[in-house]
């Protein structure tokens, strides 16, 4: 029965899901560094069942609370975020659920060493990840697009060594560049089409 009836807001959870597991983590001691990988791998692994549902839900329109478009908070779609799922998306969270997983995996052996706070950054990049495949508008594509970048530099300069900071210093401008470019193609899109 509670099942059944958190079923249609199972959308929000691909998103949700990474974002309390990053910030859970952020909340643990430096020393608690056991408890961040197996956060990770739990978190990840719940992650790729979720994908799976969605998947299985995308397929069959005929299923009962079938998944399309989700609208948090009831707000209409021009002020609010609409998330919507389609085989297409679902089969993207899927791939990119297995691909994390696998990472986080290969990951516990080795990468935490390297500084504290890589799990939480990976959590949030996969927050990212997540929101880019599921969201129904560009500004919204922007915004999770902003995020995973974020994360993404995090994780490029987690650690320390001169060539990793002047990789990653290129990495940035260009990113950057690249984003405002992005913001302007989707605001002269904006303003074209309303």
């Amino acid at each position: 029965m509670l099942l059944e009836r958190l079923m249609p807001h199972l959308i929000l959870a691909p998103i949700a899901l990474p974002l309390l597991t990053a910030g859970l983590m952020l909340l643990l001691r430096e020393e608690r560094q056991r408890t961040k990988v197996t956060l990770n791998i739990v978190s990840t692994l719940m992650g790729l069942v979720i994908a799976v549902l969605l998947l299985i839900q995308a397929k069959d329109p005929a299923l009962p609370n079938s998944l399309g478009v989700y609208l948090p908070g009831n707000w209409p779609a021009p002020f609010g975020i609409v998330l919507a799922v389609d085989r297409l998306s679902a089969m993207m969270l899927v791939l990119a659920s297995t691909v994390a997983l696998a990472t986080v995996l290969f990951s516990a052996a080795r990468w935490h060493r390297a500084g504290v706070h890589f799990h939480p950054l990976f959590q949030f990049q996969l927050m990212g990840l997540a929101g880019a495949f599921l969201t129904a508008d560009l500004f919204n594509l922007f915004v999770f697009f902003e995020i995973m970048l974020a994360a993404s530099y995090g994780l490029l300069l987690h650690g320390s060594g001169r060539p990793r900071v002047s990789a990653g210093l290129h990495y940035i401008a260009i990113n950057l560049a690249a984003s405002s470019l992005f913001l302007i193609g989707v605001s002269m899109l904006y303003g074209i089409t309303g």
